[in-house]
């Protein structure tokens, strides 16, 4: 059954998911609450949302905040979302990285990547362009605030639905297999590019514990961020990218008022960015 939520509950509920996740979610997002909370109240045994906020603020272990934050992040992805960064990457980007780079592993970071469309979107664009092991090394690492959403990401495991979003039949039968159950697996030799690892790209030190990498792909997240989150956010991708690297944002994202901290270039009909 969906429970209204009031402004109040909105409020309350909507500070604790800022504070987790940088995500701000305010009266206008009534509804996510509404008709993403009512499972894990359930299963909660509570029948409020003031009584879920109690919940939290009980909780030491940060495990109901934790699992509150999950349902109410947007997971919405699909494969190639928008061509042209993926044709940016096979066609300009990875290419002039490895001419100039001789013999260096190329270190890539999928930004929340939910469950994991976009990261091997990008993997099956390099395969499609002999840019991959063994011809060349690339480490692909795709990052999401969701341990749920890195869990199915890490499988590799879509349905017909989800593929019929961005895959064609040649991409389909070519880097995909079907299994008994009726979804498809992602293969080996793209799995085996891609590495998975649940984390806050707010965290003051997630450059210190993600590394450093020569390409980030962080689309429309920031689009879920406060002005200063949306501050705190490219300065730690900054910190993350090598001197040379290169950022891309969603097509309607922009960095303009935001951080100075970047050059913005176009290549290829894409808006990327390079560290000044």
């Amino acid at each position: 059954m969906r429970i209204a939520i009031s402004s109040e509950e909105v409020e309350m509920l909507g500070k604790i998911v800022k504070e987790k996740s940088g995500i701000c979610l305010d009266q206008s997002k009534a509804y996510l609450f509404e008709t993403r909370l009512g499972c894990l109240m359930k299963e909660l045994r509570v029948d409020s949302y003031k009584a879920l906020h109690g919940l939290i603020l009980r909780d030491n272990t940060g495990a109901v905040g934790a699992k509150t934050v999950e349902a109410l992040c947007t997971h919405e992805t699909s494969f190639f979302r928008d061509k042209s960064p993926f044709q940016l990457l096979a066609g300009r980007l990875v290419p002039d990285f490895f001419r100039h780079n001789p013999g260096r592993t190329l270190q890539m970071l999928s930004a929340a990547c939910a469950t994991g469309q976009e990261v091997y979107s990008a993997a099956m664009a390099l395969a499609d362009a002999g840019l991959i092991p063994p011809t060349r090394q690339v480490k692909l690492l795709a990052t999401d605030i969701s341990s749920s959403a890195i869990s199915l990401a890490s499988k590799g495991e879509y349905t017909k639905f989800e593929l019929a979003r961005g895959i064609d039949a040649a991409r389909l039968h070519k880097y995909f297999t079907a299994d008994p159950q009726g979804t498809w697996r992602i293969k080996d030799e793209i799995r085996s590019m891609v590495f998975f690892k649940t984390a806050n790209l707010l965290d003051a030190n997630a450059a210190a514990t993600l590394g450093k990498f020569d390409i980030i792909m962080c689309r429309n997240i920031a689009i879920y961020f406060s002005h200063e989150d949306k501050i705190r956010l490219y300065r730690n991708l900054k910190a993350m990218l090598n001197p040379k690297g290169t950022l891309i944002i969603g097509s309607t994202e922009s960095l303009r008022g935001v951080t100075d901290d970047f050059n913005r270039l176009e290549d290829m009909e894409t808006i990327y960015y390079r560290p000044t």
